[in-house]
């Protein structure tokens, strides 16, 4: 189930992405740019439950070296401290994003394969939901 997520893939759209940053109390700077970005993932599955996921665009890098299912400490692209979490939920792959002290609200990501080529990233925080749909690059 895991490397079906393994590969390159490029946003190639967001819904509702602006007002999810607002909810997290993102900058209204910083909420123009990642709007505006168009952030490239590389997932990389290193053994059975160890993955490296990658994620960067022209100004942001960020990696994720974790163990499905292991608490880690990061500190998020608009510069939340949270303890990550990140396993499986059916064909899904969940991140939950708990804040360390008054860093925000907590965050879910649920990763859904569309098709082999297409992930849909519901994320959630508060009331907010938005959707980011990244295409699978050839490699």
């Amino acid at each position: 189930m895991a490397t079906k997520f393994v590969g390159h893939f490029k946003l190639h759209k967001s819904e509702n992405f602006e007002p999810f940053m607002e909810a997290l109390g993102v900058n209204i700077a910083l909420r123009k740019i990642g709007n505006l970005a168009s952030p490239e993932l590389r997932v990389e599955q290193i053994d059975d439950d160890h993955f490296l996921v990658k994620e960067w665009t022209m100004v942001t890098k960020h990696q994720w070296d974790f163990t499905l299912g292991n608490e880690f400490q990061d500190k998020t692209v608009d510069g939340r401290d949270v303890k990550t979490t990140i396993n499986f939920d059916g064909e899904c792959l969940v991140i939950s994003e708990q804040p360390v002290g008054d860093t925000g609200s907590p965050v879910s990501f649920t990763w859904e394969l569309v098709d082999e080529n297409n992930i849909r990233i519901t994320a959630k925080t508060k009331e907010v939901v938005a959707y980011r749909h990244f295409k699978r690059l050839e490699s």
